[in-house]
C-alpha cells in the first residue's frame, strides 16, 4: 500500500557506517545472560568463521537452551557487522570463556527460564533490564585562548551591555552550545556568566579551546561527499592510508573529537578525530571546516519488574488510564508481564482532534473498500456520477469520519496482534534481530535476497542482504529495523515478486535513484516522482541516493531525526501527530489503515521472541474521549 510522506527537511547528525564509540555503544558487560538457542556454538573470536571453544577434553562447546553464562564484553563482526558477546561458563565440569551470537543470549539476571504465561502471584518480582536513548544537546566546556570580544551574530556585530562592548578575558570559561560557518570560517555560539547573568554571543573558534577529557561528539559536514583524514594536524600533512587507499569519513559520519591543534601561521584549526572504519577505530586529523558539534546519544540500562496483579491496577490508575482501556491492558499484562504500558495524555479534545484529521485529503482509504470507509463530504464524492474524487495514485480516496474515528480510536488496538502500533520504536538490539527483519521480508522480493553498493568507506563494490541493510540503518539511526522494514513493505512492496518505481532505480527523469520510503512523495498524480526528486537532491541523509545501501540507511536516518527523535515515537504518532509540536501536520503517511497493518508486520517479525522482551507501549488517551469504543464502520 502506498502511503505519502510530509516533506521536513532537517540537517540530520546522524551517520552511517561510522560510530563514536563512547556516543553510542551499549555495554552489557558483567550481567548474566541465559542461552535462547536449542544449542549455541561457542566460538574462539567474533564470528562464524571461527572454530568452536573445545573442553580439555576435546569436545567441541555448543550450550543448550537456559544456560546461564556471564557476559564479559560486547563485540562488533568484523565481517558482517553481527554482535557477538564473550562470555564465560561452565561447561561440562569445567570453567570456559568464548564468543557467542548476541542474537541467542537473553539479558536477563533474575527470571526463570520460562517466562510465566499469567501476572506473578507471588510478591517476589521479576527482573529483565532495557535499554532508553535520550539525545542530550551540544554542550562543550572551554576556555577563552586569549582576550576577545564577543558578536551577538556570528560574523556580525559585537555584543554590548550598557553600550560597552563584551570583552572576554583570556581563560574565561564558557560553554559551546552551537556553531556556524561564515564565509568559511567556524564560529562558536556560547553561553558564559558576564556581570552576574547568563548570557550567549558568537567568538570565532580558533579564540576558544575546548575541554576534551572525554571527547565531543560530531559529524562531518561542509563538504560534498567525504573528509580525507592526515596524520597530522595541518593540510600539508600526509593522508593516513590503509594500504595504498586514502582513508576518507563520508558525509554525515558520527565522529568524535579528542585533541585540537592551531598549526602555526594559521587561522583553521584541526581536530584529532577517533571513528569506525571497516569495522575498526581509527584516529587521525581533520580540518574543523569539515567537522561539526552533534548532539550526543545517551543508552542507559533500566531494570524492568514484572507487576502482581495489584501493582499494574495501582500502575493503570497512576497512570492515568480510563477504565475503558484497562480490561484490554489487563488481558495483555497477564501474557506478557514483562511489558510495560504508559498512557500518553495528548491533551487534546477527542472530537478536537477528529474534526482535525478529517480535513479533506489528509486521510486515504482504498477506493476497493466498502461505501461505510469512504468519505460522502463535499470534494471527496460526486452523488451525481456515484464516484469518489483520487487524491493519490489511483486508488486512494477520502476516508470517511467513522473510519477515522476507528482508527484512532487506540482502545480498537489494545490486542495482541495490533498493539504495535503504539511500541517505542527505538532500536533495540537485544532482541531486534536480522531473523526478525526476514520474517517481515517475507514474501516480498527482498526476501534472502542481497545487492551490491558502494562501500561508503571505499568506494569498493560490497553485497549485502536487504536484511542485513535494514539491521545497518538501525544501527547508524537509533530506530527499530522492525519499523524500518516494514515501513518499506508498506511503502514500495507490490507483490511477492514487483516493487514499485520508487525502488526499481529505472524512472526515466530519475534513473539510479531509490526511494525506500518514499520520503517526499507528496500527493499528486504521481507522488513517487515527487519522492524521487527529493532523493536525488540534498546533501543530507547520504543524499542523492544513488544506491539501495543510501536509500536504506540514509533514510534511516531521516526517519529517525525528523520523526523518532522528535516525539513522534510510535507508528500512531506518526500516523496521528498528537504531538505540541505540528500537531495534525508532519504527519508520515495518508494511509488511514498504515499504523494498524504496520502492527501485524512487526508482531509477526517478533516471531515467538517477546515473552521476555520489555517491551515499551505508549498509549495516547484523549480528553472527553466517548464512553466506549468507536465501532468499525458499517
Amino acid at each position: 500500500m502506498r502511503r505519502v510522506w510530509a516533506v521536513l527537511l532537517i540537517f540530520a547528525l546522524a551517520g552511517a557506517g561510522f560510530l563514536a564509540t563512547d556516543c553510542k555503544k551499549v555495554q552489557a558487560a558483567g550481567e548474566t545472560g541465559v542461552v535462547t538457542a536449542s544449542l549455541l556454538n561457542v566460538r574462539t573470536g567474533a564470528g562464524t568463521d571461527y572454530q568452536n571453544v573445545k573442553t580439555s577434553a576435546g569436545t567441541s562447546v555448543q550450550l543448550a537452551a537456559g544456560t546461564k553464562v556471564t557476559i564479559l564484553e560486547t563485540l562488533t563482526a568484523e565481517k558482517d557487522g553481527s554482535s557477538w558477546y564473550k562470555v564465560s561458563f561452565s561447561f561440562e565440569g569445567e570453567s570456559l570463556s568464548g564468543y557467542a551470537s548476541a542474537q541467542y543470549i537473553a539479558i536477563d539476571t533474575t527470571a526463570p527460564s520460562a517466562t510465566p504465561t499469567t501476572a506473578p502471584a507471588s510478591t517476589t518480582p521479576i527482573t529483565t533490564y532495557r535499554y532508553e536513548t535520550t539525545y542530550r544537546k551540544i554542550k562543550v566546556a572551554g576556555r577563552l585562548s586569549q582576550k576577545r570580544a564577543v558578536y551577538k551574530k556570528a560574523g556580525g556585530r559585537q555584543l554590548k551591555v550598557s553600550k560597552k562592548a563584551v570583552i572576554l578575558s583570556k581563560g574565561k570559561k564558557v560553554t559551546i552550545t552551537g556553531e556556524k560557518l561564515v564565509k568559511n570560517k567556524k564560529w562558536f555560539k556560547i553561553s558564559f556568566k558576564y556581570k552576574k547573568k547568563t548570557r550567549t554571543a558568537y567568538i570565532r573558534n580558533i579564540y576558544v579551546k575546548m575541554t576534551l577529557k572525554t571527547g565531543a561528539c560530531a559529524v562531518i559536514a561542509n563538504l560534498k561527499k567525504a573528509a580525507k583524514v592526515h596524520t597530522k594536524a595541518g593540510a600539508s600533512a600526509p593522508y593516513k592510508k590503509k594500504g595504498k587507499t586514502i582513508i576518507k569519513i563520508p558525509k554525515g559520519a558520527t565522529v568524535k573529537i579528542t585533541k585540537e591543534k592551531l598549526p602555526a601561521g594559521t587561522k583553521t584549526k584541526w581536530y584529532k578525530l577517533s571513528f569506525d572504519y571497516n569495522g575498526s577505530q581509527k584516529t587521525g586529523w581533520v580540518s574543523s571546516k569539515f567537522v561539526k558539534l552533534a548532539k550526543e546519544k545517551k543508552v542507559k540500562k533500566v531494570a524492568v519488574t514484572a507487576l502482581t496483579s495489584a501493582q499494574f491496577e495501582k500502575s493503570m490508575t497512576e497512570q492515568g488510564f480510563p477504565e475503558s482501556y484497562k480490561q484490554s491492558l489487563r488481558i495483555l499484562h497477564q501474557a506478557y508481564p514483562l511489558w510495560q504500558f504508559q498512557a500518553y495524555k495528548t491533551g487534546v479534545d477527542w472530537n478536537t482532534a477528529l474534526t482535525a484529521e478529517c480535513k479533506l485529503g489528509l486521510n486515504l482509504i482504498s477506493n476497493s473498500k466498502a461505501e461505510p470507509w469512504k468519505s460522502k463530504e463535499p470534494g471527496a464524492y460526486n452523488s451525481k456520477t456515484h464516484t469518489w474524487k483520487v487524491f493519490d495514485g489511483s486508488n486512494w480516496v477520502a476516508a470517511s469520519k467513522e473510519a477515522i474515528a476507528y482508527y484512532m480510536d487506540p482502545r480498537n488496538f489494545l490486542s495482541e496482534n495490533n498493539v504495535y502500533q503504539f511500541e517505542l520504536l527505538e532500536y533495540q538490539s537485544q532482541y531486534q534481530t536480522k531473523a526478525g527483519v526476514d520474517n517481515i521480508l517475507n514474501n516480498t522480493p527482498f526476501y534472502n535476497k542481497t545487492f551490491t553498493y558502494k562501500d561508503l568507506n571505499t568506494g569498493k563494490s560490497k553485497s549485502i542482504s536487504y536484511a542485513d541493510a535494514f539491521v545497518d540503518a538501525a544501527k547508524t539511526s537509533g530506530v527499530s529495523p522492525y519499523h524500518l522494514a516494514s515501513r518499506a513493505r508498506q511503502e514500495v512492496v507490490i507483490s511477492a515478486t514487483a516493487v514499485s518505481g520508487s525502488v526499481s532505480g529505472t524512472n526515466a527523469t530519475y534513473p539510479g535513484i531509490y526511494n525506500f520510503y518514499n520520503i517526499g512523495a507528496v500527493s499528486s498524480a504521481n507522488p513517487v516522482l515527487n519522492g524521487l526528486k527529493w532523493a536525488s537532491s540534498g546533501s543530507t541523509y547520504l543524499r542523492p541516493w544513488t544506491d539501495r545501501y543510501r536509500s536504506i540507511v540514509g533514510g534511516g536516518q531521516y526517519i529517525g531525526s525528523s520523526y523518532i527523535q522528535k516525539g513522534q515515537n510510535t507508528g500512531y504518532l506518526q500516523k496521528f501527530n498528537m504531538t505540541s509540536t505540528n500537531r495534525f501536520g508532519h504527519q508520515y503517511m495518508t494511509n488511514v489503515e498504515a499504523a494498524y497493518s504496520e502492527a501485524i508486520k512487526t508482531k509477526k517479525a517478533y516471531a515467538g521472541s517477546i515473552d521476555k522482551s520489555p517491551l515499551v507501549f505508549s498509549i495516547p488517551v484523549y480528553e472527553n474521549m466517548p464512553a466506549s469504543n468507536c465501532p468499525i464502520p458499517h
